[in-house]
């Protein structure tokens, strides 16, 4: 250790009381080592934000620089750089939750640390520790062994409130970025995006940004290349405007990268740089994008350089948002795009998007050839012909009511948004068998959605049936529609069942008593008008 890191750990020791692991038995680790997924499942659960994950982790940490061999070590090391920033900050946090109270591995690092004994697991939570005099020491140590994994926490310390500890942290980020641009940059830039609003913050993240815009070519790559999103995100960004990405570069990110912001991002500026130098050849490589959003882009591009054809194409994709803007295009042609899926629809089974299509397009005259299109083989064509239907103003119950029973959810879905718009049909005998449990939930749900639409007494008489039977799907809802009934809307209904439904609903209230408690049961019936 250099003099100055040497000075520093001097005067650490004589903070703590010259403290060494021999006077502090306790300090030492008093477990085996844990195995390497034991770590990784220790550093998951502090990203996930588990309780007591962080003291779990850190105690491991412990463990395994007094015990661990070289290799679970170091695949600790690996483990720590590439967690998310999320785990440095809960440690960090962690360290200073109390300030009459460290947390004992923080005082076990700093002691560590003091006494000379510290590896690089035990010099990182030091540096955490609420002691400015014991991260100072940590950060200078940290600085002096040179390592890579160091560097989100050195990226913390950057922003420390204590300016030695400050300046140290911000002179070693410094030096590794000079080191190995490639390899620092990936490291600090998430912790220093995640500390940019905060004081002192600042500085890091305009290094990361100069970095980007001036800096060498290889810490340009590996930003674009980065695991953290919002590395690439800012890499890109920055990249853009400094103009050094080249097209081939943002096709490649338009069509592979997981972030959706960076795909738009990269087609937008790929296909401005083809249009300006005349180049058709990038929107139609990007018509093969799997984000809808580029291809609609793709699309666009082409037809304002006259080629309507991938706009015809793309009258049948997937995505609603292309489908849109290629019929926008061609209506601009001077076509119909309705047209178009009348001619489709004759193919059977229609595929999906060109039900979904006419469906966006059509008129009400298009309804009786979107009928039959309620039979269709896969789910899909099914919610795109009841969806397609419902659009075109077609809610008439008779053909949709087959699909409540529709073994699949998304189906049923859209058929109870169709039927809603009619209230009261289907009628409560159709609907009250569907609540059977012999049904699948989705189905139960359906039938109990509709029902609530029947009218007040159904709604109440439904309720108390379902609050009948504890092990109904929808028993909790269905009681606590009761009590939200009672407490928004009974005092606004005045009227009152009579008749065959009072006698109905008095025979289920009679049942639902115990379930329900004496109190709640009379205020029901008094809003009911029941006699008791």
């Amino acid at each position: 250790m250099d003099a100055i890191g040497g000075r520093l750990v001097r005067r650490l020791r004589e903070r703590l009381g010259r403290l060494s692991a021999a006077a502090h038995p306790a300090d030492g680790p008093s477990s085996e080592p844990p195995d390497p997924g034991q770590v990784d499942r220790a550093v998951a659960g502090v990203v996930a934000g588990e309780g007591d994950a962080v003291d779990g982790l850190a105690s491991l940490l412990l463990v395994v620089g007094g015990r661990g061999d070289a290799d679970l070590i170091a695949h600790t090391a690996r483990a720590l750089a590439a967690a998310d920033s999320r785990m440095w900050f809960a440690l960090d946090v962690a360290a200073r939750r109390s300030p009459w109270n460290t947390p004992r591995w923080a005082d076990t690092a700093a002691r560590r640390l003091a006494a000379g004994h510290a590896g690089p697991l035990e010099t990182l939570l030091a540096a955490c520790h609420p002691d400015g005099f014991v991260r100072e020491a940590a950060v200078a140590a940290l600085d002096e062994r040179d390592e890579a994994g160091a560097l989100p926490v050195l990226a913390l310390r950057a922003a420390d409130w204590v300016p030695e500890v400050r300046d140290r942290a911000r002179r070693a980020c410094g030096r590794q970025l000079d080191r190995a641009p490639g390899e620092a940059i990936t490291s600090l830039a998430p912790v220093a995006l995640a500390l940019r609003a905060r004081q002192g913050g600042r500085w890091l993240a305009g290094v990361v940004d100069d970095v980007l815009r001036d800096g060498p070519p290889e810490a340009l790559a590996a930003a674009l290349a980065a695991g953290d999103r919002r590395t690439r995100r800012l890499a890109h960004t920055v990249g853009l405007d400094a103009g050094r990405l080249d097209v081939d570069r943002l096709v490649r990110a338009a069509k592979t990268d997981a972030d959706l912001p960076i795909r738009v991002m990269c087609a937008d500026a790929a296909i401005r740089a083809a249009k300006a130098v005349g180049d058709h050849d990038v929107p139609r490589q990007l018509l093969a994008s799997g984000t809808a959003a580029v291809r609609a882009e793709a699309v666009r591009a082409l037809a304002a350089a006259g080629e309507v054809d991938p706009a015809t194409g793309a009258l049948t994709d997937r995505s609603a948002l292309v489908r849109a803007t290629a019929q926008a295009l061609v209506r601009r042609a001077g076509t119909d795009p309705a047209t178009r899926y009348r001619a489709l629809l004759a193919g059977r089974p229609p595929r999906p998007p060109v039900i979904a299509g006419l469906g966006e397009t059509g008129t009400r005259s298009d309804t009786a050839a979107l009928v039959p299109c309620l039979a269709h083989p896969s789910s899909r064509g099914r919610v795109e012909a009841v969806r397609a239907l419902r659009r075109l103003g077609h809610t008439c119950p008779e053909p949709l009511l087959p699909l409540l029973t529709d073994p699949v959810s998304s189906v049923t879905r859209q058929v109870v948004l169709s039927l809603l718009r009619q209230p009261g049909t289907p009628d409560e005998h159709h609907l009250r068998p569907l609540l059977h449990r012999s049904h699948p939930p989705h189905v139960q749900w359906a039938a109990y959605r509709l029902l609530r639409a029947q009218g007040t007494w159904t709604r109440i008489s439904v309720d108390l049936e379902l609050v009948n039977d504890p092990g109904h799907v929808v028993h909790a809802n269905a009681r606590a529609d009761l009590a939200n009934w009672l407490a928004q809307d009974a005092a606004t209904s005045y009227s009152t069942p009579s008749g065959p439904r009072a006698d109905e609903l008095s025979a289920l209230l009679a049942r639902a008593r115990p379930v329900l408690g004496p109190e709640q049961a009379r205020v029901l019936r008094f809003h009911l008008g029941l006699t008791a």
